[in-house]
């Protein structure tokens, strides 16, 4: 099978979650017999080479989005079997010029740019057209299956992100620094924005007791809601919160590695926070609210809360922070399930399946 990958929106190369997935499941599918060509901007942007695949570099014009209209018509001259277009955000407005071809068009979603429910145009929004003019939609989360199904009538394949399980931690030194000692904190890392929830954090640490020893870091791109972030800094007691600034993914990744337990707060995500597949990576007992993508990611391999309940998350704190073995059970029987249930060779092997049902 000959396919084209093509970012179809802009920013890609900002999503690690997307970088990473394009750098499993791709090379994988070459192994299996398949040419792959990649279509990337001549600065390499966009998605940049993958093993095993041909990165095919094309210029961008007056924006962006330029590239991919670009590398959409490119694709229709070439005799592909398959065009995959990946996107940050549900857009099909370059299916129709790849399909100038003939050709098999697939697209590949991460996220809607919005929340499921907030409005959008019905008819020209990025994704209706995908609805309406792909041969075939897959999606990383529950939430983005039932939007296409409630909103447009499309059925959808869902097809999550792998995990590659981590088999050490990796250093501790970037601990030292903020005077932390490994498995002796709660985690919470994400945007400083109020839909992150960390206000909810903030009040459940303050009200657990000098055990609990909340460390916030913050991720994503943007520079956040600077009077949320005033706001969370003044709330917080003494001693019982650390706000470590912005962190880069190394950093990141050590203090996941090495935290007693990682929580998250948020609601209302139409996709499922990196930090969260990264903590099951690295066997580490996630405490998540009970958002529906978040109980589709664990299934039991974690905690819960209730939704924006303070009360509940002190209560779900205090018990696991008082209870180490019932931690120690969860870690074992979340790295048990991990691998394969999140196997990135399962993975691969079901976009295989969906861009063989469309020719």
């Amino acid at each position: 099978m000959r396919i084209a990958v093509i970012g179809a929106h802009g920013g890609i190369a900002a999503h690690p979650g997307i970088r990473e997935a394009l750098g499993e499941i791709f090379p994988r599918l070459a192994l299996r017999g398949h040419e792959i060509d990649v279509f990337s901007e001549s600065n390499g942007r966009s998605i940049g080479d993958i093993d095993g695949t041909r990165t095919i570099r094309l210029p961008t014009l007056a924006t962006v989005s330029s590239h991919a209209l670009v590398s959409s018509l490119v694709s229709a001259v070439r005799g592909y079997d398959v065009v995959n277009f990946c996107s940050a955000e549900a857009n099909g407005l370059f299916t129709m010029a790849a399909k100038l071809g003939l050709y098999r068009t697939v697209v590949s979603v991460h996220g809607l740019g919005r929340l499921p429910g907030q409005p959008g145009a019905p008819l020209l929004a990025p994704e209706s057209m995908a609805a309406r003019f792909a041969d075939a939609i897959t999606v990383v989360s529950r939430r983005l299956e039932r939007h296409f199904r409630d909103a447009y009538g499309r059925d959808t394949f869902y097809i999550p992100n792998g995990i590659a399980r981590r088999q050490s931690p990796p250093a501790a030194a970037v601990l030292a620094s903020p005077g932390l000692v490994p498995d002796q904190y709660v985690l919470l890392a994400g945007r400083m924005r109020p839909e992150a929830n960390i206000h909810l954090a903030v009040a459940a640490a303050n009200a657990a007791g000098p055990a609990c020893r909340l460390v916030v870091a913050e991720t994503g791109d943007g520079e956040g809601d600077g009077d949320y972030r005033t706001h969370l800094r003044y709330q917080s007691a003494p001693g019982r919160v650390t706000f470590l600034g912005r962190v880069g993914p190394a950093a990141l990744d050590a203090l996941i590695a090495h935290a007693y337990l990682v929580l998250v707060p948020a609601t209302a995500a139409d996709e499922v926070p990196p930090v969260l597949l990264q903590a099951l990576a690295h066997g580490r007992t996630v405490v998540v609210s009970d958002q529906p993508e978040h109980l589709d990611v664990i299934g039991g391999d974690g905690f819960t809360f209730t939704a924006g309940d303070a009360g509940d998350l002190k209560r779900v704190l205090v018990w696991l922070l008082n209870d180490r073995e019932v931690v120690e059970q969860m870690r074992r029987r979340t790295q048990a399930n991990v691998a394969s249930q999140y196997c990135w060779d399962r993975i691969a092997e079901a976009y295989e399946m969906v861009f063989t049902s469309v020719l």
